[in-house]
Formats: C-alpha cells, sequence, structure tokens
C-alpha cells in the first residue's frame, strides 16, 4: 500500500506538469494529446516496480530520512512526570500496524479484485463478438484488432459505410483497443485515484476525436459523417443496451462535443515537429525527474548557533534542560539523545550496545543554542542532524517482527473509574505506589514499554479509549515508602522499576498482559562514532 500510494503521488506531479507543458506549448489537437495521456497510463503501470526496485536520486520535495515526516514526541518518563505536571496529551507512535492497516488492505483488494473480474470478462467477450451481437461497429482486439460491422451495415449507403470503415481502420492504425484495456487494468490498479478514472475516459474521447479528424481530413463532409454518428446514437438508444466488451464502439464518447467541433468549420490545429520535438522532450525529462527522484525535503529548517558536544569526565548526576532555543543534557547516554530526537521509544532502535544501551558507561554533554526563536520541538528536531555531523550517525528504518506484550483487560473488567476530563498528572502518593490522574491506556502502555522489568514494547489492546483515573504500585515497593524512595526507585536514568510487575497489574488494575509478536518500525543504526567532532 505504501508503494501504491507514493506512486499516486509522484504521478499526480507527473500529469500536473504534463498538463501545463500542453496547456504552456499550446497542443490541442487530439492525437498528440492521446500519445501524451497514454504515455501517462504506461508510465504510472510501471511505477510500483520503479518505486520498489527503481534507482532514486534526491529531490527536494518532501522531508528527508534525518527528519522525520511526523515527529512523534514520547511523554515525558516517570522521572519527570515525578517533579512536574505536563499541560499536554500523551502521544504514542507505536499502534498495531497489523490490525489498523489489515482493513485498507482488504478494502483495496476488493476493489481491484472486482474491477479485474470486470475487465477479465469484457476481454473475453470482446473475442466473442459477432455481428449479430452488436448494434453498432466495434473494433476489438488487443494485438490483433479486428472490426465488426452490425447486421444492420448491409443496407448502409456506400459513403456511410466508407466512412465507418476509415474511422475504425483508424483505431486499428493507432492500436486504441490495446490502450484503452490498458488504461482499464490502470484504473483497476489504481482504483482508489481519481486520475486513473479520468486518463481511462481522457483516452476514450481522445481517440475518438483523433479518429474523427483522420475522417474529415480524408475528404468525406462534415455534415454528412455527423448525420451517421447521430444514426449509430440512435440506433444504440433505441436498442436499450450497451456492448459490455473491451473495444472501441462507434459513435463513442463526447459525441455532441465532436459534432460541434467539426461543425464549426475551424480545422484542427496543426503542430509544428520542432513543437511536437520540444514538447516530447520536457514532458520526458520531468516525468523521469518526478519518477526516480527521491522525495526529500531542502535543509531549511532552524539550526544551532552553538553547540558544544562532548564525552562526559567524572561522575555527578544528570541534567535535563529543554527549554524554547535552548538544550542542557548533562551525563546521557547517546540512546538518549536520539530517542529524543527522532520520537522512538528504547525498543525501537538498533545498533551497538554501548550507543542504545541506556546501562552503558558512554554518557555525553550537549549544550547547544538555537539561532532565532525556535520552540521546544523545534530544538528536539534539530538534534537529530546535530547527531549526524557530530557523531556521523547514519540510520535507516525498518519494519521487524518482534515479540511484545499486549496489554489487556482481565474477564472482570478493569478496576479503575474514568477521571474527571481534566489536566493528566502523575504522582507518587508517599506509599511507594504512584498515582494517575485522567491518564489513557495509551499513555500507560508506553509507560510499561520502558520498564526493564518489561523488556518489550507494549501495545494497547485494552480497547479503553477513555481517560482514567488509578493508584499502582509499580515498583513493588513497601507501604510507607517516602516520595524521595519513589524516585530513587524510578532510577537516575528514566528506568523506572527493576522488578517484575505482571501480577501488580491483574491485583491492582485488572489488566494483563500477553505475549505477542507485531511488527515494529525500527531506527537501526548503520553507522556511529564514539568520539564526537571537535567544537
Amino acid at each position: 500500500m505504501t508503494i501504491l500510494l507514493e506512486s499516486a503521488i509522484r504521478v499526480t506531479l507527473i500529469a500536473a506538469v504534463i498538463a501545463m507543458v500542453l496547456f504552456a506549448m499550446r497542443i490541442k489537437t487530439a492525437s498528440v494529446q492521446h500519445a501524451v495521456w497514454a504515455g501517462v497510463v504506461v508510465l504510472m503501470l510501471l511505477l510500483p516496480a520503479w518505486v520498489a526496485w527503481g534507482p532514486k536520486a534526491p529531490l527536494p520535495v518532501l522531508p528527508s530520512d534525518r527528519t522525520p515526516v511526523v515527529v512523534l514526541l514520547p511523554p515525558p518518563s516517570p522521572v519527570e512526570l515525578v517533579s512536574r505536571t505536563p499541560s499536554s496529551p500523551v502521544s504514542v507512535p507505536v499502534r498495531g500496524p497489523a490490525r489498523e492497516g489489515g482493513g485498507y488492505v482488504a478494502i483495496y483488494l476488493l476493489g481491484v479484485g472486482v474491477l479485474l473480474l470486470r475487465l477479465g470478462i469484457g476481454t473475453l467477450r470482446a473475442n466473442r463478438l459477432t455481428s449479430a451481437s452488436c448494434v453498432v461497429p466495434v473494433t476489438v482486439g488487443l494485438l490483433h484488432p479486428r472490426i465488426i460491422l452490425p447486421k444492420s451495415s448491409h443496407g448502409w449507403p456506400q459513403a456511410q459505410l466508407d466512412a465507418v470503415l476509415a474511422h475504425e481502420g483508424e483505431h486499428i492504425r493507432r492500436r486504441d483497443p490495446l490502450f484503452q484495456w490498458l488504461a482499464l487494468l490502470n484504473r483497476a490498479l489504481f482504483w482508489f485515484h481519481p486520475l486513473a478514472w479520468w486518463l481511462e475516459r481522457q483516452l476514450s474521447g481522445l481517440a475518438e476525436e483523433a479518429c474523427d479528424a483522420a475522417v474529415i481530413a480524408r475528404g468525406y463532409d462534415p455534415r454528412e459523417y455527423s448525420e451517421y454518428l447521430l444514426e449509430l446514437a440512435r440506433s444504440v438508444q433505441q436498442a436499450g443496451a450497451r456492448i459490455d466488451a473491451v473495444g472501441m464502439a462507434m459513435p463513442g464518447i463526447g459525441l455532441k462535443h465532436r459534432i460541434r467541433q467539426m461543425l464549426s468549420g475551424v480545422p484542427v490545429a496543426q503542430v509544428s515537429r520542432l513543437r511536437l520535438v520540444c514538447a516530447a522532450a520536457v514532458c520526458a525529462i520531468l516525468s523521469a525527474i518526478l519518477a526516480a527522484g527521491t522525495l526529500v525535503q531542502a535543509q531549511s529548517s532552524p539550526t544551532f548557533e552553538v553547540a558544544s558536544v562532548k564525552i562526559h569526565k567524572g561522575g555527578g548526576g544528570t541534567t535535563r534542560e529543554l527549554k524554547p532555543g535552548s538544550i542542557r543534557y548533562l551525563n546521557i547516554t547517546l540512546g538518549e539523545f536520539i530517542y529524543m530526537a527522532y520520537g522512538v521509544k528504547r525498543y525501537q532502535l538498533a545498533g551497538p550496545d554501548w550507543a542504545v544501551n541506556n546501562a552503558s558507561s558512554d554518557r555525553y554533554d550537549i549544550v547547544a543554542k538555537a539561532a532565532g526563536n525556535v520552540s521546544t520541538d523545534q530544538v528536539r528536531r534539530m538534534i537529530g542532524p546535530l547527531l549526524a555531523e557530530r557523531f556521523q550517525l547514519e540510520f535507516h528504518r525498518e519494519v521487524r517482527d518482534l515479540p511484545v506484550y499486549a496489554l489487556t483487560v482481565l474477564k472482570g473488567g478493569p478496576k479503575f473509574k474514568e477521571g474527571d476530563g481534566g489536566e493528566y498528572s502523575v504522582y507518587p502518593d508517599g506509599t511507594g505506589a504512584i498515582s494517575f490522574k485522567n491518564y489513557s491506556m495509551d499513555a500507560f502502555a508506553y509507560l510499561l514499554s520502558n520498564m526493564p522489568a518489561v523488556g518489550r514494547a507494549v501495545l494497547d489492546r485494552t480497547g479503553l479509549k477513555g481517560k482514567y483515573t488509578f493508584t499502582a504500585n509499580l515498583t513493588d515497593s513497601p507501604a510507607g515508602t517516602s516520595i524521595p524512595d519513589v524516585k530513587k526507585n524510578l532510577g537516575a536514568d528514566a528506568d523506572p522499576v527493576t522488578s517484575p510487575i505482571p501480577s501488580n497489574l491483574q491485583i491492582q488494575l485488572g489488566l494483563k498482559l500477553d505475549a505477542i509478536k507485531a511488527p515494529i518500525e525500527m531506527i537501526v543504526i548503520d553507522h556511529i562514532e564514539k568520539t564526537p567532532t571537535e567544537n
């Protein structure tokens, strides 16, 4: 689905550029326009394969890999929650991609199946058409097209028969049935994209218009030829049926416009060879750029005016100060900087143990000030380019099927109630437990994901969409533990607990953790240096 959607975006840009080129160069000839849009159909069919396996070149359109398109910032760690009350809701980047995406895939496949079935039936019927089953002339056949005339053609005047054969013969010369079939196939594969439907109808109309122009150019009287087309249209209307087969059926679509154009007396605009070559070259070059380009964004985001990055020396506690326009993080592991920069959780990061493990002894100090007035969210985004520059950080994203926990509700139901609808807060109650107020299950699952005792991602599968108030002893601390002890139990490096908690969840909250496997988007470090470059 991702490949199809990216292909749909690319072909939309290509179609828009081609339309502007045709308009700017005043190319209105139906045969030329048909050739151009037929090329777009073929390109649209090939784009998914190119997007999946073809080479790419940087193209400044969308955000680059180093700065995610959507930066999902995790909620504060339990250490930060103890010391302050946030005022914004929690965002949880990990969902259930298999469960949520499966419905879209099923709907897409259903649409493709219906339209491919119709195309297959129409193709088979085209091969079995006879004069007895036709009311009007039809040209069918993909590789070896043929003209099928209705039985009534035996009574046509010779002039009418000649005009009809000239029209249908032009369809054969131009391979219109083949291009119509490709447009129908493209519509089936991209049925969700309005452009695919427009292209199919546009090609049919342009093909008929081009054949009309060819007939008139051979010296047939426009008024008499229009009468032939109207007579055929009346035959279709009187029969009350249409040919349900893949083929070019006369009189075709857009009849009213075509007759008005033929009777207007305005000659068909001729396009010089030079203008055709120029238009073809411009369309080909721009289409190749949009098809083969990697859609990335030029670096225009705020940058740090000054930044000090160095290895932490000596002991001491940690310092975390993230403010609008500045950051001051001391004695912090490199993994935590990566989590913050790219909005991922620790289980979404794979790489050298010294870089991704918060228990590592490798710690760093980063003090930086931004150029200009930038928000805290922008400061977080600016950390990624800083890590790439100073640590030569290179990574790629991939989806891995990992063992996770599903947070579910026991048969007896949850043992807590909905909150009062106010802002959420988390604070120790002085007995070793933590009180959660107006807290979502999404956020609670995220908190559990960061607990070393759990050791893996936790996905919310409770089905509880509200905000809840409850108390849980996640640290297994004895009653009467003071607030400083709770902070100590939570850990100095945002590691909330070190003891198992499934039994506590079941007894206190009516929840449990079920071991499952699920696809998780990962950041995989390809290269990173231990020693940052000089300030």
